[in-house]
């Protein structure tokens, strides 16, 4: 099947994470709980240890609200979050209220309890895939009260690690790749074998994994032959199975036919898009039965066999990292234009302010919360603030809160700003209107305000992507102001710095609640 013609087009094929984490960006950036919201005491139980490899067990979340809280009268949302590879939690339900999965990641549960006691029980089952290293996992508790956000709860549950009785034979070698917009590069990353291979081995297994989560739908990793299957680990890239394979200790191993890695077109560059790794590994009969059942010994099939030349085995490590980067000057080019606000004393007027991607990429879905770009306003002397608004494109909100100016972002000159809409991403060719409504107050006033489109970043990442930057600034007037306004006049000081990990994180909370409430909202128009 050709790929979609766009990411936001392609958006529907993506794993579950990004669905989630895609939709979480798009419609929320509320705040936290206002003192007069009841928090409750929670209680999130696992049994522990839990046991890597067995099967579902179930656990429970229990919430505890205090007198502040009347029972019957209030909604309660929760979301459990478990960090690590190999999670898997599933549905649950009591008396008080369900848990589902529903367009999020396979590791995170939602919970609802409408109209709800003051003391809530909610049950969900939950896995670890066999093969997890043992230790602490951390998980996050997100609660909301009739839509308001509290404060996440953290934890850790203990995992009791399968980890297979014995160090693998193989080291790997670090494979970079540089890969255009739009283009398949063929590769075939190197490891070594170091020790014996055991003796009752009946293949190897040798996988490669693909860029997922926020960065899911960018790259694919194929390889189009008869003893491989599409995932890797449980996610998306590629797995092969050889059964007819050297073994020849100390000697370096390479492929006979590429792993064929592909970046699609409208994804922007420079960026690195994947912290990917390939991985081989040894199964007997049995093993192999169960998990591939019958694998093809004949036709076009991917092999592997003892690389050219002497290799140090000093090259190679422990783990096989993969990283993919798209090569510079395909940028996305956010813009905005100049608007005037027309109105007399007294008027309430409404000015659209359109948002656009110019391409020739998308400018991407780079973090889960609160977004990946942002417009930020500066009204006009001679007019007052009464709303901003824009369709499920982005959030918005006066620039107000002491919680919205100190967690978020820091920004440069952010005392001058009056209203911030949040986006997601922004395809190449779309036009995102927002919609803004201020009262005029002096409708003779001549100081002009200031539109600006910026992007977050967060430690270098994604980089400086977007070259044409002027058309990121604009004008907002009032009867044609001409005056100057206050917030800085050039894409590159106006990038917003995303803030430290525990800010981060309570953003990102928040994303949920609001999400939830936009997909509800639409779904009788469905």
């Amino acid at each position: 099947m050709p790929a979609p013609s766009s990411l936001a087009a392609r958006a529907l094929k993506r794993s579950a994470a990004l669905a989630g984490a895609a939709a979480l960006g798009a419609g929320a950036f509320a705040l936290p709980a206002h003192a007069q919201t009841p928090a409750p005491a929670v209680e999130v139980v696992f049994d522990e240890p839990v046991q890597a490899g067995a099967d579902f067990a179930t656990g429970a979340i229990g919430l505890e609200f205090g007198d502040d809280f009347t029972p019957g009268e209030h909604d309660v949302f929760a979301q459990l979050s478990v960090y690590g590879d190999g999670w898997e939690l599933a549905p649950g339900e009591t008396g008080d209220g369900a848990c589902t999965l529903d367009a999020i990641p396979p590791q995170w549960v939602n919970c609802d309890a409408a109209d709800s006691d003051a003391e809530i029980d909610f049950a969900f089952d939950y896995r670890i895939d066999g093969g997890a290293p043992s230790g602490d996992y951390d998980w996050t508790l997100l609660v909301s009260v009739d839509g308001t956000a509290l404060e996440p709860v953290n934890g850790t549950v203990e995992v009791a690690g399968d980890e297979g009785g014995g160090e693998s034979p193989f080291l790997y070698e670090s494979t970079e790749l540089e890969i255009e917009s739009g283009s398949t590069v063929g590769a075939g990353p190197v490891y070594y074998q170091e020790g014996e291979i055991p003796a009752d081995t009946a293949a190897l297994v040798y996988g490669v994994s693909a860029p997922e989560y926020m960065l899911a739908g960018t790259a694919e990793v194929t390889a189009p032959y008869d003893n491989c299957v599409d995932g890797f680990n449980g996610g998306p890239g590629v797995t092969c199975v050889v059964t007819d394979f050297p073994d020849e200790p100390g000697s370096a191993v390479t492929t006979t036919q590429p792993v064929e890695f592909t970046v699609f077109r409208e994804v922007p560059g420079p960026i690195e898009l994947c912290g990917c790794s390939f991985e081989v590994r040894a199964v007997d009969a049995a093993e192999l039965e169960a998990e591939f059942g019958g694998v093809p010994t004949t036709g076009d099939l991917f092999g592997l066999a003892v690389a050219d030349g002497s290799h140090d085995p000093a090259d190679f490590a422990s783990w096989g990292p993969v990283t993919i980067r798209t090569t510079p000057d395909h940028p996305f080019d956010l813009a905005i234009e100049d608007a005037d606000i027309k109105g007399d004393n007294g008027d309430q007027v409404t000015v659209t302010i359109p948002v656009e991607n110019l391409g020739p990429a998308d400018a991407w879905s780079f973090f889960d919360g609160p977004g990946s770009y942002a417009l930020v306003g500066e009204l006009p002397e001679g007019t007052e603030f009464v709303s901003i608004a824009a369709d499920e494109s982005a959030y918005c909100k006066e620039f107000s809160d002491d919680y919205l100016g100190e967690t978020v972002p820091a920004i440069e000159d952010r005392d001058a700003a009056d209203f911030v809409c949040i986006f997601t991403s922004v395809p190449r060719t779309a036009t995102y209107d927002v919609e803004l409504t201020v009262k005029v107050t002096d409708e003779d006033a001549d100081a002009k305000g200031v539109l600006q489109i910026v992007a977050f970043q967060s430690d270098g990442h994604p980089g400086a992507i977007e070259t044409e930057t002027d058309d990121n600034r604009a004008d907002l007037t009032l009867n044609g102001t001409t005056g100057s306004g206050q917030l800085p006049k050039t894409g590159s000081s106006m990038t917003w710095i995303l803030a430290g990990a525990g800010a981060a994180l309570v953003i990102g909370a928040v994303l949920f609640i609001a999400t939830r409430r936009r997909k509800t909202a639409a779904e009788p128009a469905e």
